[in-house]
């Protein structure tokens, strides 16, 4: 009876053994076969549907883009246009906003292809991609200005392209594409962090767009004046009150006006301060 029970016991283990090598294999060969898929698609990413306006020229893949005019209109993005950049162009997205097939397909967040060059020095993994002279083509940033994602690799390229500076000296920079965390934002180079980040990051989201760092001394100490001078206003109002009130009791009513009118002068110079400091800041 021990010998049967074993038996028994030892084809059930066969048995739940080679059920588990077979889900093994299967499980392997529905990897081998769905992978191929998997990399076909060109991203992990969510897009929106865009009207194009080619006039900078055609809107290819892994271009740049920023906004124009109507916010459903798009355009290759340049210096002039990065603070209202808005992604990537990809056709092929894990997800479409839209859900049509009509427009153009904007990478708004996730991973993507982007359109880059070496320009402004070889890309690395982990660096910030901003607009670039070239329109549509993104490039390393280097300072404080708007960035529509993180490098995920290195960028190399063979294909070069020739182009013009400003004194008119020519120069060749090598295009293609690298793998990009999309994520717009305001970019802080590490060689202007003489501020806090929440100082330069508040600045920036008071202006709607990077803020440099002359804008935000200046704006510093416009209201560190505004509310010093407020302070001193209410406290030598209110200590010279006191005094009169205990000279000179029946003049209390007189005291007491000075005293509101000093407060509204204070408030106007505090509100005068914050106001100055949003023109700096936004204009």
């Amino acid at each position: 009876m021990l010998k049967l029970y074993s038996k028994q016991v030892g084809m059930k283990t066969t048995s739940v053994l080679l059920k588990n090598v077979g889900l093994a294999l299967f499980s392997f060969a529905l990897f081998v076969v769905i992978s191929p898929f998997a990399h076909a698609q060109s991203s992990s990413s969510i897009a929106q549907s865009f009207t194009a306006d080619s006039a900078q020229g055609d809107i290819v893949n892994g271009a740049l883009v920023s906004t124009k005019g109507s916010q459903n209109t798009i355009e290759l993005t340049t210096v002039d246009t990065v603070n209202r950049l808005v992604g990537a162009v990809d056709d092929k997205p894990l997800v479409s906003l839209s859900g049509s097939s009509k427009g153009v397909e904007v990478v708004l967040s996730g991973t993507t292809n982007v359109l880059v060059s070496d320009i402004n020095g070889t890309i690395k993994s982990g660096d910030k991609i901003t607009a670039s002279p070239i329109a549509g083509v993104g490039m390393k940033a280097t300072a404080n200005g708007q960035v529509v994602g993180t490098a995920q690799d290195t960028f190399t390229s063979d294909t070069t392209r020739s182009i013009t500076d400003r004194d008119g000296k020519s120069h060749t920079v090598h295009i293609g594409y690298v793998r990009t965390q999309i994520g717009i934002a305001a970019y802080q180079a590490p060689g202007s962090d003489l501020l806090p980040p929440f100082i330069q990051n508040m600045a920036n989201n008071i202006a709607g767009r990077p803020v440099s760092l002359l804008r935000i001394l200046i704006c510093s100490v416009l209201l560190l004046l505004g509310f010093v001078t407020a302070a001193v206003l209410a406290y030598s109002s209110t200590r010279s009150a006191m005094t009169s009130l205990g000279r000179n009791p029946l003049a209390s009513h007189a005291i007491r006006q000075g005293l509101y009118q000093t407060i509204v002068v204070s408030l106007v110079v505090v509100v005068a301060a914050l106001l100055a400091s949003y023109l700096i800041l936004t204009v």
